[in-house]
């Protein structure tokens, strides 16, 4: 998972993508997992990648077949990311009120919770 550093108030996800080095970090044929309202889709075109969103209801009722189909895969997989974040978020140092003198070290707070995270167990076992 790609992590940037924080942004604050209204900053849109296309800016914050271009500002950070996130598209150097992708490659040829990348599928990338996104909520409905990334609004990268152009983006990634120039680099031959995708975006995956979970399809959702839009203006009719029901959805078909396949976007049903769709929808439970991009679900089985967004686990494993909730379950991801879940572990960053259980450092005790990130469930308080951080004083604003911290303010210009969160971004290092954050990445090293992440690198701790990754110490841990693999989320996915290996068959």
């Amino acid at each position: 998972m790609f992590l940037s550093d924080g942004y604050g108030g209204r900053t849109s996800d296309q800016q914050i993508c271009q500002d950070s080095t996130f598209y150097k970090k992708i490659e040829y044929g990348d599928e990338i997992m996104a909520d409905r309202g990334f609004q990268i889709k152009e983006d990634l075109l120039h680099y031959y990648c995708s975006l995956s969103v979970p399809p959702g209801a839009r203006l009719k009722n029901q959805m078909t077949t396949s976007e049903c189909k769709r929808t439970k895969e991009i679900a089985n997989l967004r686990i494993h990311i909730e379950r991801a974040i879940n572990r960053i978020k259980t450092y005790r140092i990130l469930k308080t009120v951080l004083p604003i003198t911290l303010l210009p070290l969160i971004d290092d707070i954050v990445r090293t919770c992440s690198a701790l995270c990754n110490l841990k167990p693999p989320l996915i076992k290996e068959r």
